[in-house]
């Protein structure tokens, strides 16, 4: 049989359903006989009763069920309803007086007949599996169709479900309507006792009666998907079951899903159905290009029905062949269309395989048709730099110079070719350096300009650019100006003094010191620093001045190198000396700025005297640098952190349940992070992978938290150097594999206001501090659909009790909430909301331990008591309004 079929997702939450659906038109209010004003009064008591007897709530469904009845008493459905609701609770002598009593005003009603005579007549009661099995060996004695229902009734009421099976074992009862109901109760049993092999056989007996409805189809094939029971749906498709376009598709999403990747290849191979929306099919050629023996060719081979798929083809499926270096895949593509099409697809292959010919022939096709757009321009100008071909970068990025239809890409084009202009001048000749010499309109387009004419040669140029000098020039581009006014000392220095007003390092200033020598200004050049003639190095260049001048422009690199030449000239300068530790630090350079470091620590020793020890300014300088030496060497970082509830009613705050959403008295978590690096993706990033461990207490009961324990393996991102802002994805494991489910955790983090002086790391200087941080938490579980939120307000107090240890009283507020969708209705999803309130005052003795000569304290222990109070909250537990803990947390 061909049934249409939903998506995976949606077959496989359908395996929850219990109960079979109500038909279509019953329950309308044309089937209930009521008015519309009646059917307003009535529906809400008769939806509310249908719920209970879906939960299995009998005083909830029945007491609904009549109060719809009083309303509309003469509503033959609603009469109906009642009697049914009566005998599923196994109240068959109401349901009996009920029926007997309409049937007296409507003797000749078959339907009130029919359900009179489907109530058992003087039945036993039978309430265990010995008491039926007596009746069923009754029954063997004188079977019948009515005798052989109530047992298998009663035997799916006990979910003896190998009893009801037995009595399906005779034909004749079999294909009555009594059997079939029966197959359709045992079958819908099974579901709910999720006995699996059960409900198959159930579907199996329906589908031999030919009375299996779509719903009943789709609730047979996600069973056998979840079950991944592999040769059963081949057995069945192979007879037509299950085999329609959609079904095919989620039986091979279901076989990606679950990595069986042997039995995907060979079902894609053998199997080309035609769909019948262009989404199917699209999602049919994704599989075809994930998983294929050949992706590529697969893919080329495939017959597309719908057009717009061809730009999917380009669009997807190309740039992921050659992202997995398949050029045989991409080319097969590629080969379905005309040479003349998909061209910005053939010059991404051509990059890719670093085709120089191919990608030059490519870009001079494009080229006679159209002009290339800012982002084209910027990723083809950045593939030929990295294919070695900067000159061709360069001419294509002169053709288009300066870029003014660039938009957001025009800075970003304009510093490429300045780059390959700076490291290769000699490519800037003729025409081409008398337009860039032609001022541009805007202030940072001319300072750009200004960089590619360096030497004196080039000083008229300078001068035409930033002669009209404009207050938004920047240091560097007013020093540039006065090394340009050889000929002019006042407007030199008038330069120079620009360039310190806006960057006071000791470059600018010593330009001012040794122009205003040089106009014999010495008070001027004393004030900035000359203390002796140092006319010898005005001539040369100044290693240390370039350095300074890059380090402004974020040329990092460049600013390092120039420095290091620098100490030659100047070995003692502590300017030079820290700002490498900087550099290098901002490199991830480990072992030079381990190597610097030290010598500002040694250099600020230094100056300890018999009669004089560190400045504060000193000591906190001595402190910083030994947290950048520790900070530089660290790769590992193993952490502890444990709330214990003191008191049976504790309910911890924290989110470690995940999507179980129990409240826990304790919880414990230990984790282990391994730095990967810094700038791996962003410039000034840092890139770590972890494994953690952690569990909770199970309720109330017990203070240990070893109960449901979970394992996660991570990567964590802090993609901004100087903010505390983290993006995580953790796969998470149970560790009692009968009670947890693995699932992907997504998760962003935030901490804020908790750095400089109001930061909890230790503060060399005073007796104590004050420390503040707000810290923000979502997590979603993408299996779970599940999502958690925390907003954590802290203040404290750090009270030194020695140079190593601080007694720390704290407040702080926290809300957390949930949303998730633990219940399923009929093809519907019931989201629960959840949060809580709560205010805590706690005490904690932290200390440090581990420090060297050069290293700041590594290692940190706290042990403290917190009292929390819930103040309020929704759907949530919050009985315990009050809760003790014993916090212990150490960082190694």
């Amino acid at each position: 049989m061909n049934n249409p079929v939903t998506p995976l997702a949606a077959l496989i939450c359908s395996v929850l359903l219990a109960m079979p659906a109500l038909a279509a038109d019953e329950g309308s209010k044309q089937d209930l006989g009521l008015s519309d004003y009646r059917y307003f009064k009535v529906y809400p008591h008769i939806e509310r009763a249908h719920s209970a007897l879906q939960a299995n709530d009998e005083m909830r469904a029945l007491s609904s069920f009549e109060h719809a009845h009083e309303m509309a008493p003469e509503s033959l459905r609603l009469t109906l309803w009642l009697a049914e609701a009566y005998r599923h609770f196994g109240h068959d002598k109401k349901a009996r007086v009920l029926l007997e009593s309409e049937l007296n005003k409507r003797p000749q009603n078959a339907q009130l007949q029919r359900a009179l005579k489907a109530i058992p007549v003087a039945a036993p009661q039978i309430k265990t599996r010995e008491q039926l099995l007596a009746f069923q060996k009754k029954c063997d004695v004188e079977p019948g169709t009515r005798c052989r229902s109530e047992v298998g009734n009663y035997a799916i009421t006990l979910n003896e479900l190998d009893i009801a099976r037995a009595q399906l074992s005779d034909a004749a009862f079999r294909h009555s309507i009594e059997g079939q109901q029966l197959a359709d109760n045992y079958t819908q049993r099974a579901i709910f006792l999720k006995q699996w092999a059960a409900a198959d056989q159930g579907f199996a007996l329906l589908d031999g009666e030919a009375t299996l409805t779509n719903a009943q189809y789709q609730q047979w094939f996600a069973i056998l998907i979840h079950t991944q029971r592999d040769g059963r749906i081949l057995d069945l498709q192979s007879q037509g079951v299950m085999n329609t376009p959609g079904m095919q598709l989620a039986y091979a999403q279901s076989l990606a899903e679950r990595k069986a990747l042997t039995a995907l290849r060979r079902y894609l191979a053998s199997h080309k159905p035609v769909f019948e929306t262009a989404s199917e099919e699209r999602n049919w050629l994704r599989l075809l290009a994930t998983y294929s023996q050949q992706p590529g060719q697969s893919v080329a081979n495939w017959s597309l029905n719908y057009p717009e798929n061809k730009q999917y083809l380009l669009s997807t499926l190309v740039p992921i062949r050659i992202q997995k270096r398949d050029w045989q895949g991409a080319d097969a593509l590629l080969n379905t269309f005309p040479e003349t099409q998909a061209l910005d697809q053939r010059l991404a292959l051509s990059f890719a395989r670093n085709d120089t010919q191919s990608s030059m022939r490519l870009l001079h096709q494009i080229s006679q048709t159209r002009s290339l757009s800012a982002n084209e321009l910027e990723t083809v100008s950045y593939q030929l730099v990295s294919m070695g071909q900067g000159k061709r970068a360069t001419e294509l990025l002169l053709r288009y110079w300066p870029f003014n239809q660039a938009g957001q890409q025009q800075y970003s084009l304009s510093q490429r070719l300045y780059e390959q202009l700076t490291a290769h001048p000699e490519w800037l000749t003729g025409e081409s350096q008398s337009r860039l010499a032609k001022p541009l309109p805007t202030a940072t387009q001319r300072m750009a300009q200004a960089r590619l004419f360096q030497g004196a040669e080039n000083c008229a140029v300078v001068r035409d650019l930033l002669g009209d000098f404009s207050a938004q020039y920047d240091a560097e581009s007013w020093s540039h100006l006065a090394q340009c006014y050889a000929a002019q000392p006042g407007l030199a220095l008038y330069a120079a003094q620009q360039a310190a007003a806006r960057d006071s390092s000791a470059f600018y200033q010593r330009q001012v010191a040794y122009l205003a020598y040089a106009a014999e200004d010495y008070a001027l050049a004393q004030a900035n620093g000359l203390t002796m003639p140092a006319v010898e190095k005005v001539g040369t260049p100044d290693n240390a001045a370039r350095g300074f001048a890059l380090l402004a422009q974020k040329r990092y690199r460049e600013s390092r190198d120039a420095l290091e030449k620098a100490r030659k000239t100047y070995p003692d300068s502590p300017e030079i000396l820290r700002q490498l530790v900087y550099l290098n630090e901002r490199l991830d350079d480990k072992p030079r700025t381990q190597l610097y470091s030290e010598r500002v620590v040694d250099d600020i020793d230094n100056t300890v005297t018999p009669k004089q020890g560190l400045t504060d300014k000193q000591r906190e300088d001595r402190f910083e640098f030994r947290r950048i030496h520790e900070e530089s060497a660290r790769r590992w970082t193993f952490t502890f952190d444990s709330a214990l509830g003191l008191t049976k009613e504790s309910i911890n705050s924290a989110n470690t349940s995940g999507p179980n959403d129990k409240g826990n008295r304790s919880y414990g978590q230990a984790e282990a992070e391994y730095r990967i690096g810094r700038n791996e993706i962003l410039d000034g990033d840092l890139l770590s992978v972890y494994g953690r461990v952690f569990a909770g207490s199970d309720g109330h009961s017990n203070i240990a938290p070893i109960y449901q324990p979970m394992s996660g393996l991570g990567v964590r991102w802090k993609p901004l150097r100087d903010r505390t802002i983290f993006f995580a994805a953790e796969q998470q494991f149970p560790l009692d594999r009968q009670k947890s489910d693995a699932d992907m955790m997504l998760r962003a983090s935030a901490s804020f206001f908790n750095d400089g002086k109001y930061s909890d790391e230790w503060h060399p200087i005073g007796k104590g501090w004050f420390a503040q941080n707000l810290y923000l938490d979502a997590a979603h579980y993408v299996k779970a659909d599940y999502q958690l939120y925390t907003a954590d307000y802290r203040v404290s107090w750090h009270q030194k009790v020695s140079d190593r240890q601080t007694i720390e009283p704290y407040i702080h507020a926290q809300f957390n909430s949930s949303t998730n969708y633990p219940v399923y209705g009929e093809g519907e999803k019931f989201r629960i909301y959840r949060d809580s309130t709560m205010q805590g005052v706690g005490v904690r003795v932290n200390h440090w331990y581990g420090e060297t000569h050069y290293d700041a304290w590594p290692h940190k222990v706290s042990v403290g008591l917190e009292y929390q109070h819930v103040s309020g909250g929704h759907h949530r537990e919050t009985s315990a309004k009050n809760s003790l803990f014993l916090t212990i947390g150490a960082r190694w």
